[in-house]
């Protein structure tokens, strides 16, 4: 039998393996808590994101500014009344008698001379005339109404008659104005236009609105209508002076009144 002799292990190899492994695995450890921490981080940050937008959008994606509703129009809002109404006569300055003491009471109603009817004015369209139209347009003030004060804006109740005086650019008389037929409800737009050389408010009525004012135009057809604004009449036309018949307008009406471009734009922001 042979022996083959084998040389004996060296120590110091078998040492210098064994810290070179444990080296090894320490580097791997510290790679595999370093990985996990990143990942760990990564992680959070997408579920905070995540969630951050479920939060945002209650689940239900992004959600649109809130809708706000538009004011309710009213008839009278920071002591802004308008409104549409037959005008029945024209009355003096309240002018009082010495000792005399202003008139109380309801409003007695027109005289009959003095009542501005399309009968008494007699409006006729007439191409030869200044404004297209010819009648009797100077029907005489009612001196009954100069003892009464005139309806303060805070009493100016379109259910009522009423007595009101003019606007600067109407005129320092008074009229005797019926019963609203439109107010402020009734309108849907305004807008101020310069309009053959003079600025103008157009208005676009409601469908409710269009109906009232037809109503209201064709009772005072060659017949006057007062535009009243916070108590005062701001114009005051007759009805369609140049048309032999009464024709709808279509929902629209116009306001004139020697406006300036700063007062029409003013009043249409206001209607």
């Amino acid at each position: 039998m042979t022996v083959i002799d084998c040389p004996p292990e060296d120590p110091k190899v078998d040492e210098a393996q064994l810290l070179f492994q444990e080296a090894r695995q320490r580097r791997r450890r510290r790679w595999w808590w370093l990985v996990s921490g990143i990942v760990a981080v990564v992680g959070l940050l997408l579920v905070g994101i995540i969630l951050g937008a479920a939060v945002g959008r209650g689940g239900r994606g992004p959600v649109p500014p809130a809708a706000v509703p538009p004011p309710a129009r009213t008839e009278t809002t920071s002591g802004t009344a308008f409104s549409l109404r037959p005008v029945l006569c024209y009355a003096p300055p309240p002018t009082l008698a010495s000792g005399q003491m202003p008139a109380t009471g309801p409003l007695p109603p027109c005289t009959a001379s003095s009542a501005l009817t399309a009968a008494n004015l007699q409006v006729t369209p007439d191409s030869g005339g200044v404004n297209g139209y010819s009648g009797h347009l100077n029907v005489p003030v009612d001196n009954r109404f100069a003892a009464y004060p005139s309806t303060s804006p805070t009493n100016d109740s379109p259910t009522d008659t009423v007595l009101l005086p003019g606007s600067g650019t109407e005129g320092p008389g008074r009229y005797v104005l019926g019963p609203a037929g439109l107010t402020a409800t009734a309108v849907r737009s305004a807008r101020a236009q310069l309009a053959s050389g003079q600025w103008v408010v157009n208005i676009v009525l409601t469908g409710a609105g269009a109906a009232q004012w037809d109503t209201l135009a064709q009772k005072q057809f060659h017949a006057i209508i007062g535009i009243d604004l916070d108590g005062k009449v701001i114009s005051a036309p007759i009805t369609q002076p140049t048309a032999s018949a009464f024709a709808s307008f279509g929902g629209r009406l116009q306001i004139s009144g020697s406006f300036s471009a700063g007062q029409a734009k003013a009043l249409a922001a206001r209607l």
